[in-house]
């Protein structure tokens, strides 16, 4: 080989390691060039999560906030809800038992007619019939609630009975009542109708 041709490959190769190394150091410039723009890229993306964070913490927070509202505001109309079935259960019943009641006290006086015919009539087949007929309305009426006031001989009570006269009894008879003038009832344990009786002084 000749001197000039060797010296033709020993330059082509210093050349092509040059370039090589050329290629290499703009490689690693780019690179290091690019190191600073990624650190920062990833810089904002740590701060921009942590931001994002914390917004969706705070609107956990509000969301949470909320619900304890909706559940408190739930609790208070189930609990308005039940106080207004209880009420209107209440009203029903109240309203039931007065015009059990109305219908029972409107009887009274039926009741009393019965009596008087009774006390008016002689043994007689007829008596024996009115007589049932007045015990059916009596079991009927007891059987919704109607119960005799008990007063003959009995203290005398204001809030049960009402005195229309009173009559010298003695020591014994004094402040009872001496005679039932007409019969007082209560319905459902609640005063009807008082006794009209004589009261011993």
């Amino acid at each position: 080989m000749s001197e000039n041709t060797e010296k033709d490959l020993q330059d082509a190769a210093v050349q092509e390691s040059e370039e090589e190394l050329t290629a290499q150091a703009e490689e690693a410039a780019a690179d290091a060039a690019e190191a600073p723009a990624a650190e920062e890229e990833a810089e904002f993306s740590l701060e921009d999560y942590m931001r994002q964070y914390k917004e969706l913490e705070a609107e956990q927070a509000k969301l949470m906030e909320e619900k304890e509202q909706l559940d408190a505001r739930f609790l208070r109309l189930q609990a308005d809800f039940d106080n207004f079935r209880r009420r209107s259960r209440a009203d029903n019943e109240e309203a039931s038992r007065k015009a059990a009641a109305a219908v029972a006290e409107g009887l009274l006086p039926v009741l009393d007619n019965f009596e008087r015919a009774l006390a008016a009539m002689e043994d007689t087949a007829d008596r024996e019939g009115v007589e049932l007929i007045m015990k059916q309305l009596q079991t009927a009426l007891a059987n919704s609630g109607l119960a005799e006031i008990e007063a003959e001989g009995q203290e005398f009570d204001p809030k049960l009975h009402h005195a229309v006269s009173q009559v010298d009894a003695g020591e014994e008879g004094h402040n009872k009542v001496i005679m039932v003038l007409q019969k007082g009832y209560t319905w459902g344990g609640r005063l009807l109708r008082a006794a009209m009786v004589q009261v011993g002084q």
